[in-house]
C-alpha cells in the first residue's frame, strides 16, 4: 500500500488547497452577516479536518517505509488501520473547535481564531483558540515531523550502509564466482529498494518545509499577540500552494518511474539476447569429443537496476 498511501495524501492535499480557495470567495463579505459566519465556520471545519488527515497519511507513509526498509516487513494488513485512523481521528479533532465556537477569521482565511476583537480597533490573543491550535494540530505536527525526519535519515543511512556492505568487488578466482554473484544480488536488491523509497520521501519533506512557515506564523501570533506581515504572507503562500507542490512531485515521480521501467525492460531484453548468443566452448584435444558449453552469467545479475 505504499503508493496508495502516497496517492491518499496527494488527494487530501489537493482537497485542502481547494478548501483554502473557497475561503477566498468570502473575503468581500461583511463579517456580521449570517451567511459569512456559517460559511466561514464550514470552511474552517473542512480545513482543519483535511490538514489533520494529511498529517496522518504522511506519518503513516513514513512509518510504513521505515518498517519496510529497515526490518523488511510489508504491513499490507494494516492498510485498514491507516485509512480508518486517518479519517475518524481528524473528524473528532475538527469537531472540538466547532463545539467551543473557536472557528472564525484567522489570518488569510477561516480557521481556529488566534486573536479576538476588543472594541473597534484593538485585538488581544484568544487563549482558547491558541491552545486549540497548538494542542490539536501544531504541537502534534511538530512532534510527528521531528520523528518523520529522524526516520527518513535512519532509512537512508541504513540502505546506503547495506549497499556498501554488498558492494561487489572484482575477483578473478573462479571459485569465488558464486560468492560474487550473491554479493551483486544483495547490492542490486538494496539499490532497487533505495531507488523506490527515496522518491516517496519527497512527500513528507515537502509537507515539513511548508509546515515551517505556518508554524512560525502561529507561534509569532501566540507569543507576540499581534500579526506579522512577512510571516502572514509566507503562511498564506505556502499553505495555498501545498496541493501544487505535492501534485508536481507526484507527476515527476510517475514520469521518472515510467522512464526507468522502460529502460530496465530494454536492458533485460538485450541481456537475454546476449546470453543466448555468447557461450564458451570447453572442448579440448584431451577430451572424449564431448563439448561442454558454459553460458556466461546473466548481465542483469551484474548491472540491473543501475
Amino acid at each position: 500500500p505504499i503508493y496508495r498511501l502516497a496517492m491518499y495524501q496527494v488527494t487530501v492535499a489537493l482537497l485542502q488547497s481547494f478548501t483554502l480557495a473557497l475561503g477566498l470567495m468570502l473575503i468581500d463579505y461583511n463579517e456580521e452577516e449570517l451567511y459569512y459566519q456559517v460559511s466561514c465556520k464550514a470552511t474552517a471545519f473542512m480545513g482543519q479536518f483535511f490538514i489533520v488527515v494529511n498529517l496522518f497519511f504522511i506519518s503513516w507513509l513514513t512509518f510504513h517505509l521505515f518498517i519496510f526498509a529497515v526490518f523488511f516487513k510489508d504491513l499490507k494488513r494494516l492498510e485498514w488501520l491507516y485509512i480508518s485512523s486517518s479519517v475518524l481521528i481528524p473528524l473528532l479533532v475538527a469537531c472540538i473547535p466547532f463545539i467551543t465556537d473557536s472557528y472564525g477569521v484567522a489570518g488569510a482565511w477561516c480557521y481556529i481564531r488566534s486573536l479576538k476583537q476588543e472594541g473597534n480597533c484593538t485585538t488581544k490573543p484568544d487563549v482558547i483558540g491558541i491552545t486549540e491550535q497548538f494542542s490539536l494540530y501544531y504541537g502534534p505536527a511538530a512532534v510527528l515531523f521531528t520523528i518523520n525526519v529522524m526516520a527518513i535519515v535512519a532509512v537512508t543511512v541504513t540502505m546506503v550502509c547495506r549497499m556498501w556492505t554488498y558492494k561487489p568487488q572484482l575477483r578473478v578466482n573462479n571459485f569465488e564466482l558464486q560468492e560474487q554473484l550473491l554479493s551483486v544480488k544483495g547490492y542490486n536488491q538494496n539499490a532497487k529498494a533505495l531507488k523506490q523509497i527515496l522518491p516517496l520521501f519527497a512527500y513528507p519533506i515537502i509537507y515539513f518545509v511548508l509546515f515551517l512557515a505556518a508554524f512560525s506564523n502561529r507561534l509569532y501570533i501566540a507569543t507576540q499577540g499581534a500579526t506579522s506581515f512577512s510571516f502572514s504572507v509566507a503562511h498564506a503562500a505556502t499553505q495555498s500552494l501545498k496541493g501544487f507542490f505535492v501534485g508536481l512531485a507526484l507527476i515527476i515521480h510517475v514520469v521518472v518511474t515510467v522512464k526507468r521501467g522502460r529502460r530496465r525492460r530494454r536492458r533485460s531484453a538485450r541481456a537475454k539476447t546476449d546470453q543466448h548468443n555468447v557461450t564458451y566452448d570447453g572442448a579440448t584435444p584431451y577430451t572424449s569429443g564431448a563439448v561442454t558449453s558454459f553460458p556466461l552469467p546473466k548481465e542483469t545479475d551484474v548491472d540491473d537496476r543501475f
